[in-house]
């Protein structure tokens, strides 16, 4: 009887955890700096090694950094609805479908094409 307890509970215990890792929100997750470390687009793979250069930089006031090879774009704002993040750089909308989202893995993809993507690492 005493190992169906401690089954139990554990059980309940690893559901307890899982279902507070999954109530996280992309709002939340968001924040803080990533690194682009993989681009695919129109079937061409572009890695970290200096092809890209980019970090993302979002903020609570939804505000968001772009940082590309030396050239830093801080009028950026930045919106989450739906699993969509919306950018609007130097007035330019951008939409982007987060398909993956986690404190340190961000995956994202074009609506229009969703095979190209661009993979973030936070730092």
């Amino acid at each position: 009887m005493k190992k169906f307890k401690v089954a139990a509970m554990l059980m309940a215990f690893v559901a307890f955890s899982f279902a507070m890792t999954s109530c996280q929100k992309a709002e939340d997750l968001i924040i803080g700096k990533w690194k682009c470390v993989k681009i695919v687009d129109n079937g061409e793979t572009y890695t970290e090694g200096g092809e890209i250069g980019m970090t993302w930089e979002f903020k609570a006031d939804n505000t968001v950094i772009v940082e590309m090879q030396g050239f830093s774009a801080p009028a950026a704002t930045y919106s989450i609805e739906n699993d969509v993040l919306s950018l609007s750089i130097f007035g330019e909308a951008q939409k982007f479908n987060i398909d993956k989202i986690t404190k340190s893995k961000m995956i994202l993809s074009d609506p229009d094409s969703p095979k190209d993507i661009a993979e973030f690492e936070k730092i």
